[in-house]
């Protein structure tokens, strides 16, 4: 026998050792198998072999050496196996080798020396490995090669210039390889090149002269390159390029004019450069163009006319583009996408997109539009419609609240007014309508409640009045409702209770009356959110600043999903009620400003989950209960201001470690601060501690300056005594500091005014030996009255009051009491005013209530600084203020995501910027701070087109925030539970396509990164979708910055029920095939649209996996795929065979699951089904 070909026929086990007894075989394939075992005794005995192959299998350990002795060897093929260890020497002796492919293993070292000696070589692969080390120069050698494929590895050092002796070379791939350097001019020499991907390495300089020499390129892609200066013109002479991709690198200047010959060009992409001049008019010459990227660049001057007939896809966000846009867009009859945001245009849009027939998403957010809204893009099959942030008026078209096809419909921040336009019912797929921020009037239309399928409805900001329309809760598909800052009045009706997926309420800033309904609980009683497709926060119940009265209802404790719970601002008497305790989930809890009364002894807070409690302005009494810390340990802000409480600071709120912002003002406490420790243990993430006007006694202790983070210290109106401690001065994050009003003596330190940041300083009030301004060197910064012989007008000192007194400035407080109550009307009535202006932010800030974020706000001239590291450029500082700026204090409506790591949020940095901002939970142990650093460098390595990259990182304190590049369309998850809409955004196609390239993500981070990267917690949620649907996988090794988890499983990280593999139970520990496990899971997702859990799957033992053997022993295979999905003739191959692809990840035997790196040669075959690539 000579021939033996037992490929594709899912063999598995050791391979025979009785095969190496046919020792006259020529070619022996066993591709494509679950095979292993030892191919060492083959090669030692069929020495005449000239074909062996046994890519995508299951053998691992070390290649053989004796593979070395099959000197006829034309063919060796081993990819898509587990194979480790280096590459042996021994092939160096194939010199009749032709094609060699070691692709997608786990092989590690430098490239063996005799790689010059196979100079027949056509085909050599080695990509997905961990190869490090520089490119041997004795490549150059391989004077036969067509086909060279290098990356992804670790390789270090830059192309050597021996390259350009493969003259016959026509595909060079050498993405992700760490490679760093000049390109070589010498690859101008590679006339032969048809392909060519230098992607995703840290080359340094500009391109080499004489590229433009590569007449026979196709495809050349060179994004997240590190290169810099003019894009060359010599690419102009590239004619046959199809595929030209200079994204993510730093070139500048204009467009060479060369490129109007580039007329194969299919697809343009120089998006996130520093290019700038005109979008040039030529490139309406490209009449192949489909799809063209310029975000994220300098672009200026007005929009080209662009009429191109195949062109879908157009996308110039983040420009300085101007004027109007061209009046015969249309005339690209293909275009489906356009995307103009966050630039300057303006005019009209009255009549310009009229013409665009197959127009399905239409972005135009953060310009200067203006004029009406035209209702025939009501008539488009629009998609998205996306035109907040302009400067729209008029009416809300009615078409659009009757289109048959759009999905969402984004209008917040314009001028728009009138009242909102009733729905005919015929918006079958509408789920979500913001029209926050505009000056729509009137009652709320009762047909809103023919919006059958809406989930998310946003109204904040407007002047609407009257009541709660009962029709709105017809929408009983609704999870957001948002209808803050209006004029409404009347009471929340009961019919709330219709409302059984709600997780997010926001009815703040108006005029509600009456009672909190016990109905309102109904739609919050479910933690795990319902139907995630557009939320993008949920767990809030806000009804805040209204005119509620009676008791908080003991049924609050059945809202168990409510994450904030924010009643501030209303009439509420009685005590705080002691359910509180059964929302488990709750995190942030203001109960400020209402009439509550009772001890915190009584409510017996023991939420151990809350980061915020603010129970200021009310009338609380009694002492701190003397465990509270222990209670709340993860408490983050804690306002008692402005009560009736009394006793000593208990010493446990000290131990809090995530405590930042602490405020007991306005109180009637006593006793002396001692619990400063000299070991400062826990409360070194303190940022404002007010103490002020109280009875507070006893010296400041000098180990104040163990609150090392301090920013505000206001201590003012007490009765201290002593000096001031000499420790203040190393407090170098002090910003403010008040200790005016006491009965503080002898020397001022003089350093202290040595501390840069100091902006605001009052010791009036005090007896300081022979001190005035004068006799230190004060800073500019150091500012306020500084008369120390006498306490400052308008603030007595405590000291001097009798009792008497004391009483009688508790008169005097009841008296203020009402007046802050109309105080507090009247600032409602501008808040409103503010929602509809926003411009007025800034002045209405004064209004509010004090409290201590104000020390910040108003008198401080340079916040608080923490770093960020990013992975592009150096360490560079940013202030604490930015971060709240370019997040709203991590405010709700910037949230987009909430997982089991933390909360998400969209931001906008410099120039526009837009990342998401995840802040890990304070609950979390971290490692320590040398760790986590080492942790995340490595972590900010790892590039790979598939998977969502880290940008940068924040450590202070124990906060810990990452930054993320954005992606556009949300996760995968919110994507496969639009339902209806689904079967048009995710067509067999696009899913295939995520498939495939999370499947790369994940091989990338099992093989193709040293060290290789376990997810532990791959689900359809981390997978992110940018906005051409391109997949991303996220959220990868932040399980390994917890402490104490390494590999092992911890009941936090153990991955989310449904994707956990069944082999964790006993092992306890995370492996690649754990991921692999959970990835199939992912692609069961994708074909048949269901969940991993549910009652949909009881039939199967209540989860996906089991569902789906049931049915296909059931011989009902092909109720299996997601109905929404067309199952034409070539795409039902397609899912027949991803479902068998599905079916080996999640075998229950980790053993015989595939690698990665197989189930993305499994995905590419069968993408070829259909000649896709």
């Amino acid at each position: 026998m000579t021939y033996l070909d037992l490929s594709y026929n899912q063999l598995s086990g050791v391979v025979p050792l009785s095969l190496a007894n046919l020792t006259m075989l020529r070619q022996v394939v066993l591709s494509s198998n679950m095979l292993h075992g030892n191919l060492s005794m083959i090669a030692r005995q069929s020495k005449g072999l000239r074909i062996l192959s046994f890519s995508e299998n299951s053998f691992s350990g070390n290649i053989p050496a004796e593979l070395g002795n099959l000197l006829e060897l034309q063919v060796l093929e081993f990819s898509t196996n587990s194979f480790s260890g280096r590459l042996p020497e021994s092939i160096g002796n194939l010199t009749n080798l032709i094609h060699f492919d070691a692709s997608h293993n786990e092989l590690t070292g430098t490239i063996f020396s005799g790689i010059g000696s196979l100079v027949k070589l056509k085909t050599l692969d080695l990509s997905f490995n961990s190869f490090i080390g520089p490119l041997p120069a004795d490549i150059g050698k391989l004077v036969s090669i067509l086909s060279l494929w290098l990356g992804p590895n670790g390789f270090t050092g830059s192309i050597p210039a021996e390259v350009g002796n493969l003259e016959q070379l026509e595909i060079f791939s050498i993405p992700s390889c760490k490679l760093t350097g000049k390109i070589p001019m010498e690859i101008s020499k590679l006339k032969n090149l048809t392909n060519l991907d230098i992607s995703d390495n840290n080359f340094e300089g500009e391109f080499p002269p004489g590229i433009g020499e590569l007449t026979r390129l196709n495809y050349f892609v060179a994004s997240h390159a590190g290169l810099t200066g003019n894009i060359p013109g010599e690419l102009g002479n590239l004619k046959n390029l199809m595929i030209l991709d200079l994204s993510f690198n730093h070139f500048y200047g204009p467009l060479p004019d060369s490129f109007s010959a580039l007329e194969s060009i299919n697809s343009f992409l120089v998006d996130d450069n520093h290019l700038y001049g005109p979008i040039p008019s030529w490139m309406s010459n490209w009449s192949m163009a489909r799809f063209i990227s310029l975000e994220k660049n300098n672009f200026s001057g007005t929009l080209p006319s662009l009429k191109l007939h195949y062109l879908t896809s157009f996308t110039a966000d983040a420009n300085c583009l101007s004027g109007e846009i061209p009046t015969d867009i249309c005339e690209a009859e293909s275009l489906s996408h356009l995307s103009l945001a966050f630039n300057e245009f303006t005019g009209s849009i009255q009549e310009t997109f009229r013409g665009c027939s197959n127009l399905t998403d239409l972005i135009l957010n953060s310009n200067n539009f203006f004029g009406l809204i035209p209702g025939y893009l009501g008539e488009l099959p629009l998609v998205t419609l996306e035109l907040s942030h302009n400067y729209f008026s008029g009416l809300l078209p009615a078409q659009l609240l009757q289109s048959k096809t759009i999905v969402e419909i984004y209008l917040c921040n314009n001028h728009l007014s009138g009242r909102l336009p009733g729905s005919n019912g015929r918006s079958t797929h509408l789920r979500r309508l913001q029209l926050d921020n505009n000056y729509f009037e009137g009652v709320i239309p009762s047909s809103i409640g023919k919006l059958s399928n809406l989930t998310n409805l946003s109204l904040n900001g407007n002047k609407l009045s009257g009541d709660i329309p009962l029709d709105i809760f017809n929408c009983t598909s609704l999870v957001e409702l948002d209808l803050g800052s209006n004029r409404l009045t009347g009471s929340i009706p009961k019919a709330i209770s219709q409302l059984k997926f709600l997780v997010d309420l926001v009815l703040s800033n108006n005029q509600i009356s009456g009672q909190i309904p016990d109905e309102i609980c109904v739609g919050f009683q479910k933690a795990q959110h319902p139907d995630s497709e557009f939320s993008q926060h949920y767990g809030v119940l806000d009804l805040s600043y209204n005119n509620l009265e009676g008791r908080i209802p003991q049924s609050i404790k059945n809202c168990v999903a409510v994450k904030e719970l924010r009643l501030q601002g209303n009439r509420l008497d009685g005590t705080i009620p002691p359910e509180l305790n059964d929302l488990i989930n709750l995190s942030v809890l203001d109960l400020s400003i209402n009439s509550l009364s009772g001890t915190l002894l009584s409510a017996l807070f023991s939420i151990r989950n809350l980061q915020g409690l603010i129970l200021s302005n009310n009338h609380l009494e009694g002492p701190i209960p003397d465990n509270f810390g222990m209670l709340m340990p993860s408490l983050v802000k804690l306002n008692l201001s402005s009560n009736q409480l009394t006793g000593t600071l208990p010493e446990s709120i000290f131990c809090i470690k995530s405590l930042t912002h602490l405020d007991t003002s306005h109180n009637f406490l006593f006793g002396s601060i001692s619990v400063l420790t000299d070991t400062g243990e826990g409360i070194s993430s303190l940022l404002i501690f007010n103490a002020s006007n109280n009875f507070f006694t006893g010296s400041i202790p000098e180990s104040i300056s163990n609150l090392s983070s301090l920013s505000v210290l206001d201590l003012h109106n007490n009765n201290f005594s002593g000096s001031l401690p000499s420790s203040l001065s190393s407090m170098n994050s002090l910003t403010y500091l008040d200790v005016s009003n006491n009965n503080l003596q002898d020397a001022v330190p003089c350093k202290i005014c040595s501390i840069v940041g100091l902006s605001f300083m009052n010791l009036a009030g005090n007896k300081f030996d022979n001190f005035t301004p004068e006799s230190c060197k004060f800073t500019q910064a150091c500012l306020g009255n500084y008369n120390i012989s006498k306490p400052l007008a308008g603030y007595p000192s405590v000291r001097a009051l009798d009792r008497a007194l004391v009483w009688g400035i508790a008169l005097v407080v009841v008296i203020l009491s009402v007046l802050v109550f109309f105080s507090v009307q009247k600032w409602r009535q501008s808040q409103k005013k503010l929602a509809l202006n926003p411009h007025n932010k800034a002045k209405s800030s004064a209004i509010e209530p004090a409290s201590s974020e104000e020390l910040l706000s108003k008198r401080l001239k340079e916040p608080v600084s923490i770093n960020i590291a990013t992975f592009e450029h150096a360490l560079f500082r940013i202030t604490l203020a930015d971060i709240m700026k370019a997040t709203n204090d991590f405010s709700k409506s910037h949230v987009i995501g909430d997982g089991g790591f933390g909360t998400v949020y969209k931001a906008s940095l410099s120039k526009g910027i837009m990342v998401a901002i995840k802040r890990l939970n304070r609950g979390s142990h971290f490692q320590g701070d040398r760790e986590f650093l080492a942790e995340m460098e490595t972590i900010g390595k790892v590039k790979h087109k598939d998977l969502v990259p880290l940008l940068g990182y924040c450590v202070f304190g124990e906060e810990r925030v990452l930054i993320y590049e954005y992606m556009e369309n949300g996760s995968l998850e919110q994507w496969l539970r639009k339902q209806a809409d689904a079967a048009q955004s995710l067509c067999w196609s696009v899913r295939l396509k995520i498939c495939l390239g999370a499947a790369r993500g994940l091989s990338f981070l099992h093989h193709g990164f040293v060290p290789h990267i376990i997810h532990r917690d791959m689900k359809s949620s981390n997978i992110l979708l940018d906005q051409y649907f391109e997949p991303r996988v996220a959220d990868f090794g932040l399980a390994r910055i917890i402490s104490a988890c390494e590999t092992h499983v911890t009941t936090d990280l153990a991955g989310t029920f449904g994707y956990i593999p069944p082999e964790y139970g006993l092992t306890m520990k995370a492996t690649t095939m754990g991921d692999v496990y959970s990835f199939g899971v992912v692609l069961l997702e994708l074909l048949t649209g269901r969940t991993p859990t549910g009652q949909e799957e009881e039939k199967g033992g209540g989860n996906l996996v089991e569902w789906v053997r049931w049915m296909e022993s059931c011989g009902k295979v092909d109720e299996v795929f997601d109905p929404s999905l067309e199952a034409n003739g070539l795409w039902r191959d397609q899912m027949v065979c991803s479902l068998r692809v599905a079916k080996m990840c999640t075998i229950d035997e980790p053993a015989k699951r595939p690698t990665m790196i197989e189930v993305v040669k499994l995905f590419k075959e069968i993408q070829i089904m259909d000649g896709s690539i």
